[in-house]
């Protein structure tokens, strides 16, 4: 289980202290999938760095288990939004260098390398560049590192966010893939409502900055096969837009800017109208 209690995290500037989380609370039972949504500057990237062991909270606690996270550990994969793939390496040894860095046996990293390679589709391509790949393809590559790991936590900032529509909902039907053939637990921060209601069984909305759960939708049928088409998804999406929509009322701050690459309309099924689905 990864828990938050209570967590409180700021940045000191040259000016001023800037407060990114004020008492964020939750927790994400073993094995679940859950995503996270709130306006750009909550704190979404803020906690899961701290729950990646890269950040320390000033207060309050981030677990996995009963173990507070003091610093990175071996279990736990973190996915950016840019990748962090290394352009001078082929695909192979961008897939093998968390193996490399955890010394990791050369015949067993080979071994694990090939096989989450084989998971994401890119085995045929072990020894092009990034240069050479998509941006689909250059995620799916990010994904194989963190997946030949043998992860039990799998953390994921807005990985989805510079893909296609048509692209991002096979790349989401991946994730859900892997995520119940390996049965870690998922955190994932994403602007998407559509995104959201698919892969997490709960949706934390994340109130504007000062971050902290606004409010937790229920989303128990996630991953159930045909999900994305049914009347329960889009009246899903409705709910999650609402919430999102109250938190703007209450604090101007929040950010309702549209990026093309990401706008998705879910339809409701009973009106005929289009219910926008990003955040």
């Amino acid at each position: 289980m990864l828990t938050f209690k209570q967590v409180n995290k700021s940045y000191v500037g040259k000016a001023r202290q800037l407060i990114a989380l004020d008492g964020l609370s939750f927790s994400v039972p073993s094995g679940r999938s859950f995503a996270m949504i709130g306006p750009s500057g909550c704190g979404k990237s803020t906690a899961l760095l701290l729950a990646a062991g890269l950040l320390k909270p000033n207060s309050g606690e981030v677990l996995i288990g009963d173990q507070p996270i003091l610093h990175p550990r071996r279990q736990t994969a973190l996915i950016l939004q840019d990748f962090g793939l290394l352009p001078w390496k082929t695909v192979f040894e961008n897939a093998t260098l968390g193996l490399r860095v955890r010394a990791c046996a050369k015949e067993e990293r080979i071994v694990r390398t090939h096989q989450a390679l084989q998971q994401v589709g890119l085995e045929q391509f072990a020894a092009a560049y990034p240069s050479e790949l998509s941006g689909g393809m250059r995620q799916r590559l990010a994904l194989a590192r963190a997946l030949a790991l043998d992860v039990d936590v799998m953390l994921m900032d807005e990985p989805l966010s510079a893909l296609d529509l048509g692209l991002r909902e096979s790349l989401q039907d991946l994730l859900l893939a892997l995520w119940r053939r390996r049965g870690y637990t998922q955190l994932l921060v994403t602007h998407s409502i559509e995104e959201a209601i698919f892969l997490g069984q709960q949706v934390l909305v994340i109130s504007p900055r000062p971050g902290h759960v606004a409010t937790i939708i229920d989303n128990p049928e996630a991953g159930e096969a045909n999900y994305r088409n049914s009347t329960l998804f889009a009246a899903r999406c409705r709910e999650l837009r609402k919430a999102l929509l109250s938190q703007s009322g209450r604090d101007g701050a929040f950010n309702r800017t549209r990026d093309a690459d990401n706008s998705e309309a879910v339809t409701d099924i009973h009106s005929g109208k289009d219910t926008n689905c990003d955040a």
